[in-house]
């Protein structure tokens, strides 16, 4: 009896074996290419590498554009008054939409997650608390902060701040801790509004995140590099 459990027993193992063998060599003719899985995945990487330099390239040649544009209508604006005035107020417009890089005075905050072994429990991630981060936003807002970047990306009112697996998508952009939000205004207005006593600083501290808050002479935002397309608002004549 315990021979024949054993035959049974070999003769599954073979036909299981021959079936695995079967389903890795479909799996990589049908969805690999017949490569096998890490050449797919170096495949991959390589193709991911490509756009992200395109995209950077592609930014860059905007950035460049846009510098040439400027030179162009400063130059006209210098001959013409009203070329001028017309051209300072479109910067500024630009500025307050967050289509130009804008500089000045502000505070700088960096968000992070606790240190390792200081977690209790379940390891935190300020990712998952987000909403957070918009608290935070929103009293930067309040206290008049006229230009906001997380981690480089430049809020506009497109933006979206929601939460991604483990990460925080920022202009559909995935960011990850620690978080750096860049604020220009009057740096004492903006310290005070986050800072007051059971204010949004002291609720991420109280759930155990590192938070450190710094006024700066001078602060440099980027410009939003995504696009807006209006579909359904139009201008009121």
């Amino acid at each position: 009896m315990f021979k024949k459990d054993n035959i049974w027993i070999g003769i599954a193992c073979i036909v299981l074996g021959v079936f695995i063998a079967f389903q890795m060599k479909f799996v990589q003719g049908t969805y690999l290419n017949g490569q096998s899985p890490t050449q797919k995945t170096t495949e991959i990487l390589n193709e991911l590498s490509a756009v992200k330099a395109e995209k950077e390239r592609l930014v860059e040649e905007v950035e460049r554009l846009e510098d040439q544009l400027d030179k162009i209508q400063n130059s006209a604006s210098e001959e013409n008054a009203v070329v001028k005035s017309l051209t300072d107020e479109l910067n500024r417009y630009k500025a307050f939409s967050g289509m130009t890089k804008v500089s000045g005075t502000g505070i700088l905050v960096t968000i992070d997650n606790p240190p390792k072994d200081l977690n209790v429990g379940l390891e935190k991630n300020i990712a998952l608390d987000y909403k957070m981060l918009l608290d935070l936003i929103n009293e930067l807002n309040s206290a008049g902060a006229e230009a906001i970047s997380i981690n480089e990306q430049r809020m506009v009112n497109s933006t979206e701040v929601r939460l991604a697996g483990s990460q925080v998508n920022v202009n559909t952009i995935p960011i990850s801790p620690p978080f750096v939000i860049k604020a220009i205004g009057s740096s004492e207005t903006l310290d005070s509004a986050i800072n007051i006593r059971f204010g949004v600083v002291q609720s991420l501290q109280e759930a155990g995140y590192y938070v450190e808050v710094k006024q700066v002479e001078s602060l440099e935002i980027g410009a939003f590099n995504g696009s807006i397309k209006f579909r359904y608002a139009t201008t009121v004549k």
